[in-house]
């Protein structure tokens, strides 16, 4: 998203799920990010990668894309915020940088979440762009799964 026009950052409230919902056709970008990510990644059944700590940023292209910044505490979703590049964390205020971006259009990212594509060969397929922590980038494929 470098059109240089302003936007609000807006934090992303968990929604209210008993169980992990499912991904269904037809899913956007905006659904996902901003109705079922928490669950998708906490309610996830494989075991947590507790020593994961780390903020990335999802730059979608396209239809319905956007850009997210999610932080992850001990292999849990804290936060996830619309428009925006870094998070503040509460109740301390201290800043989360994202360490590492990928940048991607629409129906790649649904792509990757619906397991058509691993990250691996999205990168490769220059369908994904990575900035940042490299070392992030390569765990996502582990990470892909809980999303």
């Amino acid at each position: 998203m470098n059109d240089h026009k302003i936007y609000q950052t807006v934090d992303i409230k968990p929604g209210d799920f008993d169980k992990r919902p499912e991904i269904t056709n037809g899913m956007t970008p905006v659904e996902y990010f901003e109705q079922l990510i928490f669950a998708r990644v906490n309610l996830c059944t494989l075991p947590k990668i507790e020593s994961l700590n780390t903020a990335i940023r999802f730059d979608i292209d396209g239809d319905n894309g956007g850009s997210w910044t999610i932080a992850v505490e001990c292999g849990l979703l804290t936060r996830v915020v619309r428009n925006c590049s870094e998070i503040r964390s509460y109740p301390n205020e201290s800043t989360i940088r994202a360490v590492s971006t990928f940048r991607m259009d629409s129906e790649t990212f649904i792509s990757i979440l619906k397991r058509e594509f691993t990250p691996q060969k999205a990168f490769f397929k220059r369908k994904v762009k990575i900035a940042g922590d490299i070392m992030i980038a390569l765990k996502m494929n582990v990470l892909v799964n809980y999303l």
